[in-house]
């Protein structure tokens, strides 16, 4: 089986996705996979535009280069907690043509199933479009307040304590009812908690519990994640095992290098390999 590329939290980034297009090619990747965070950072009315712009012009360019380049390759992408809802409709545009959307769902290529969820728990940002309570239990989120586009326009938006739903875990546990986790590959924007995954700035861990539980009962073979840009300089590694799932974060350091792994699905715990990492 040829070997696929992971990357994410490109973040609008034209070398970033130059980058990936240039790996993916010699490579020759089955398929490359868009974790997260696509567009770049972009707030308030005109931020939403600006990402509406990238989505139909740079990322479908893109596509097509990837194609051309590559011609058997599957690109599978998600969006991440950074970018807008709102823009969700462009890239349903193109699914099952220049792509393959992830989020809450389970697509198949060359027989490996693939799950993906954008959700992460409530972050200290503005943008609340991709967050989520983690399991209806007690918790302490550092921002409630913020902005949505989720209803298609930009609005004030307020998580409230006295309603912690609908959760990552509900979410999670839908998903899984579609295909056995023991057999599919997770692409999750938001690392578990507590792994060498999550860790930011200062040592603390942010992952989310309600994926970490998830992994934990339900132990798919490979978890790929992302959010968490630093947290492979920090913790110093950029891959870890929770059970018997391996769970990848393979960062982007605001260096001028993409970061990302090759792996084959057929055998990832040998084939793992970070494109700039040990």
């Amino acid at each position: 089986m040829a070997d696929w590329f992971f990357t994410s939290d490109l973040h609008g980034q034209a070398d970033y996705y130059e980058q990936a297009l240039e790996f993916a090619s010699e490579g020759r990747a089955r398929a490359v996979i868009l974790g997260g965070d696509l567009c770049p950072h972009a707030t308030g009315e005109a931020g939403l535009r600006r990402q509406q712009l990238f989505l139909e012009g740079t990322l479908v360019e893109f596509a097509r280069r990837l194609r051309e380049a590559v011609p058997a390759v599957e690109l599978l992408l998600m969006m991440g907690n950074d970018d807008w809802c709102a823009n969700h409709a462009l890239l349903e545009r193109h699914d099952g043509g220049l792509w393959r959307v992830l989020h809450d769902r389970v697509v198949e290529v060359d027989g490996v199933r693939v799950a993906g969820l954008s959700w992460v728990p409530i972050t200290p940002f503005a943008l609340k479009d991709w967050e989520r309570w983690e399991d209806g239990e007690p918790e302490s989120p550092p921002r409630l307040a913020g902005w949505s586009s989720r209803e298609g326009s930009l609005r004030e938006f307020v998580f409230d304590p006295a309603r912690r739903e609908p959760t990552i875990a509900e979410a999670l546990a839908a998903l899984a009812e579609r295909a056995p986790a023991p057999e599919t590959l997770f692409v999750l924007h938001s690392p578990p908690r507590d792994t060498h995954c999550d860790v930011m700035s200062g040592g603390h861990h942010v992952g989310s519990r309600a994926i970490r539980r998830f992994v934990e009962t339900r132990q798919p073979p490979l978890v790929l994640s992302g959010h968490i840009h630093e947290s492979p300089r920090v913790s110093g590694a950029w891959q870890d095992v929770v059970g018997r799932t391996i769970v990848v974060n393979p960062g982007q350091f605001g260096s001028p290098e993409l970061c990302g792994v090759w792996f084959d699905p057929a055998r990832a715990g040998e084939s793992l390999r970070h494109t700039g990492l040990a």
